[in-house]
């Protein structure tokens, strides 16, 4: 079993990383081949993918061995937990969740949910999607927090265009029936008013999920992020995890649009952060960390999401990418280790030199 809460230690932040889980089969997929398929985008390709062209790439992350290394990628660097966001049990965009939970070695890197489409779906079909959320929140290895509590996050939930407070409150009373006493964390925009609105709702806590801007430089977004929600939440003296951005960059999705989000405003943006650096990422992740630290009041959960491990045609990842002679590109974990992982930030990692996944135990 993953660590628990209690196993990290009383000092210790657990870090996690969302999981937008497109690269495993059916249309998604397509069109994101579709947006990464131009060779100026192919260095932000998922490790796994595959280059037929200048204009054409492969992308199959939809097996076993795939998330098998994938979770010791996550585990070599210190990440703590993945955030899935949670789709209907049919979609493809779930496969990556059902990999995972069959994992032999998953016990390296906890989970947690991130309520999304799920909670849209139909009439027939919610009591199902209810029960199994609940279920997987009784599932080892699913990330607690404040002496057990099981970390859910909620972002952009809506049921016939709005937010579906009947299901989120079935959904809560279903968990507490089980045993369970979820946290809950809105992921919005602005902590301040996020969290005067939602805790009506029943949310302990806000954060976000990513933040997009038209700074030119990775570094101008990321004090951006600290000053627009760290700041913020701090002033505002409400409960917050901090969120750390990888980056954002939506050219690919403008080039080739996505069928889910025609209209968007970035389609008429010309200015995306650059590309971070990995050693800037590094030292984001460890500004949150001593915020996190500095602010145990808000930060109540001790924990921090990153954005994220694999939006790859959105412009925010962690996760190794590809490279053209076939080994991953494992630059922004490396540098993560250093923060997250001192002691073994000199050595390479079992999933880098070769070892059978999850060979190193945590």
């Amino acid at each position: 079993m993953a660590m628990s809460d209690a196993c990290l230690g009383e000092d210790r932040t657990a870090v996690g990383a969302i999981r937008w889980d497109a690269w495993t089969g059916g249309e998604v997929t397509a069109q994101v081949e579709r947006t990464l398929g131009p060779r100026k985008y192919h260095d932000r390709l998922p490790w796994f993918a595959e280059v037929a062209g200048d204009a054409t790439v492969r992308i199959n992350g939809g097996r076993q061995d795939v998330m098998d290394r994938e979770i010791a990628f996550a585990a070599d660097a210190g990440l703590d937990y993945w955030a899935f966001l949670l789709y209907p049990a049919s979609s493809s965009m779930s496969q990556s969740l059902k990999h995972y939970l069959a994992s032999a070695c998953r016990r390296r890197v906890n989970f947690c949910l991130i309520l999304h489409n799920a909670f849209g779906v139909s009439e027939d079909q919610w009591p199902g999607e209810r029960d199994r959320a609940v279920a997987l929140l009784k599932e080892p290895g699913c990330q607690t927090v404040l002496g057990g509590r099981p970390l859910v996050f909620a972002f952009d939930v809506r049921y016939k265009g709005s937010f579906p407070a009947e299901r989120f409150a079935e959904f809560r009373d279903a968990a507490r029936c089980a045993g369970l006493s979820p946290y809950f964390v809105f992921m919005g925009w602005s902590p301040r008013e996020d969290f005067a609105r939602e805790k009506a709702h029943g949310f302990d806590a806000v954060s976000a999920y990513a933040y997009g801007s038209a700074d030119a430089t990775y570094e101008a977004l990321a004090r951006e992020v600290e000053n627009r929600y760290w700041k913020n939440a701090a002033g505002a003296g409400v409960p917050y995890i901090p969120m750390v951005t990888t980056g954002w960059d939506k050219r690919p999705r403008k080039d080739n649009p996505v069928t889910w989000e025609a209209g968007h405003s970035y389609h008429r943006q010309d200015v995306f952060p650059s590309a971070a650096e990995p050693r800037e990422i590094a030292s984001h992740l460890a500004r949150a960390l001593a915020f996190a630290r500095d602010n145990r009041p808000i930060c109540e959960a001790n924990a921090i999401i990153i954005y994220a491990w694999n939006e790859h045609d959105e412009g925010g990842w962690l996760a190794p990418t590809w490279c053209p002679g076939g080994k991953p590109n494992t630059a922004r974990l490396d540098a993560i280790r250093k923060i997250l992982r001192p002691e073994n930030a000199s050595s390479r990692a079992s999933a880098h030199s070769g070892a059978p996944p999850g060979a190193a135990g945590r």
